[in-house]
């Protein structure tokens, strides 16, 4: 209220030291129309301060998995330590607005259409259940001397898009990401068996540049059978030679993403197998010998929606945040 007043009193001022000019014009004078102007300032400086209030005061509720602590912080702070933990401070800044952009609106849908798994909260900081945040002091132990550096970097990722969000039929999206893939993701019908109309199979093809697109995962016999007890339905022989049995079925897309493995007797995609197992991605193969299972995979992460890999290729190759979010997420809007 202050601040309203302040600003009619300095226009009031104003108008005193002009009025020796402004005599000379008089067309369309009026107590009427000054009233009116007056009242029209006043409304739109009243709504540009509710703007700044609630833009200032929103908060983010944050589920701390490790100490079941619920913690609130503004947008900014969470989107940060957000971006922090999900991606490279390494990564183009394009390529971390982008970031930014699909982790604000996985916040947003989560606020509007909580999934439970949140308590109370927001949403938790659980990567593998909504998604990564490192606060101050965790992004200090993590990047070291170069903290200064690289929270300047994120910050000012982060403020460049802040608030812009992915939109589908006017509802925020499932902004899912992932690290690296094949060279082309996978559409969420072929990994979760639901199909999204903005989450389809797209190139991207900067990934297959990455020194550890595929590496090998030795497990051992015992290793694999106490993984794979978490599923009561699998049924395991003596002999682990038999523990896969048949040909992998892998994707169309020729990603090597498994889309079908019997194991035990029970036949489950290759996302099912890589949650039992912690493989890295979906797409591997698998062999045995001397005791040990040795599984070839291929990319990081599930593969539908934003390959962070690829993001920061297109961001290096003159691609903006946009560019790479109507790649990655075809259909969607971003508003």
């Amino acid at each position: 209220m202050m601040k309203t007043y302040g600003i009619l009193c300095l226009v009031l001022a104003l108008a005193m030291f002009v009025s020796p000019v402004a005599v000379f014009d008089l067309n369309g004078f009026s107590a009427d129309n000054v009233k009116d102007s007056f009242s029209a300032l006043k409304e739109s400086i009243a709504a540009k301060d509710t703007e700044e209030s609630e833009d200032d005061s929103q908060t983010v509720s944050v589920l701390q998995t490790a100490s079941n602590r619920v913690v609130e912080m503004d947008t900014l702070e969470y989107l940060v330590g957000c971006v922090a933990c999900e991606m490279s401070a390494n990564c183009h800044e394009e390529a971390l607005k982008a970031q930014t952009v699909a982790a604000y609106t996985n916040l947003r849908r989560l606020q509007q259409n909580p999934d439970g798994k949140a308590g109370k909260a927001d949403i938790t900081d659980d990567a593998g259940t909504h998604q990564g945040y490192l606060d101050e002091a965790a992004r200090k132990e993590k990047w070291g001397e170069k903290y200064a550096i690289y929270n300047d970097k994120v910050t000012s990722a982060v403020q460049a898009v802040l608030g812009q969000t992915l939109t589908y039929d006017g509802a925020p999206i499932t902004a899912a990401y992932f690290a690296l893939c094949p060279g082309r993701t996978e559409s969420a019908k072929t990994i979760w068996g639901n199909d999204v109309a903005y989450l389809q199979s797209v190139t991207s093809t900067g990934d297959r540049l990455s020194p550890e697109l595929t590496l090998e995962t030795k497990l051992s016999a015992q290793e694999v059978k106490e993984k794979l007890r978490a599923d009561a339905e699998i049924a395991l022989g003596d002999d682990p030679a038999t523990w896969f049995s048949g040909d992998l079925q892998v994707s169309e897309n020729k990603t090597g993403t498994v889309t079908a493995v019997t194991v035990g007797g029970k036949t489950m995609t290759g996302q099912q197998l890589r949650t039992l197992l912690g493989l890295r991605s979906p797409a591997f193969t698998v062999s045995f010998s001397d005791g040990t299972f040795t599984f070839s995979v291929t990319g990081s992460g599930h593969f539908v929606g934003m390959s962070q890999y690829g993001a920061d290729y297109m961001a290096r190759q003159g691609a903006d945040y946009k560019e790479i979010l109507a790649h990655y997420y075809p259909g969607a809007s971003l508003q």
